[in-house]
């Protein structure tokens, strides 16, 4: 009874195969459904640190205790131990999306991000019509990364949890859970 509470009233889902992440897809950004987001939205961030060390960074939504999404950088993530990095994280207005930006280079699978979105899943509308339920969108997301161009590459995601969906990010950028049309 929480889990359904906690999901707004929506059936939560069950990932058939949370180890297997689908293989990557390059869309149009105008043939994905992006995710929408009713609740506020989380501030902008700014966390220093000094690499060598695993590191999380937590983003909650603006004002309340609820996860939107964590970064998690490896302790390799950066290269070199022992140098300063910043990282920057700026929510996207209206959707479950992030823009990233570091002062030193990603390196590898050693960084990526999860999305929470059991309280404030929003499908849109148009979604609802071509995939007939919530449920059913929600099965087609994965975590896209905004390329030039107007264009999606739809990452290998995974579901680690109910209402979660995680991806290694592969360089600073634009990033939002989308499915496509």
């Amino acid at each position: 009874m929480g889990a359904v509470l906690a999901c707004g009233g929506r059936k939560p889902s069950v990932a058939e195969s949370p180890a297997e992440p689908v293989a990557p897809r390059v869309l149009p950004l105008a043939r994905v459904f992006v995710l929408e987001t009713s609740g506020p939205p989380p501030p902008d961030t700014s966390v220093t640190f000094t690499t060598g060390n695993p590191r999380t960074i937590v983003l909650y939504h603006g004002g309340e205790s609820i996860t939107f999404a964590r970064l998690s950088f490896e302790a390799g993530a950066f290269g070199d131990s022992g140098r300063t990095v910043q990282v920057d994280v700026r929510p996207r207005p209206g959707i479950y999306g992030l823009d990233v930006t570091t002062s030193l280079p990603l390196r590898g699978s050693a960084a990526a991000v999860t999305f929470e979105y059991a309280r404030y899943f929003s499908a849109p509308a148009r979604a609802r019509q071509v995939h007939g339920s919530d449920v059913a969108f929600e099965r087609t997301l994965a975590v896209g990364r905004i390329l030039p161009d107007n264009q999606v590459e739809l990452l290998p995601s995974t579901r680690p949890a109910a209402d979660n969906l995680r991806a290694a990010l592969p360089a600073p950028g634009s990033y939002s859970v989308a499915g496509p049309q």
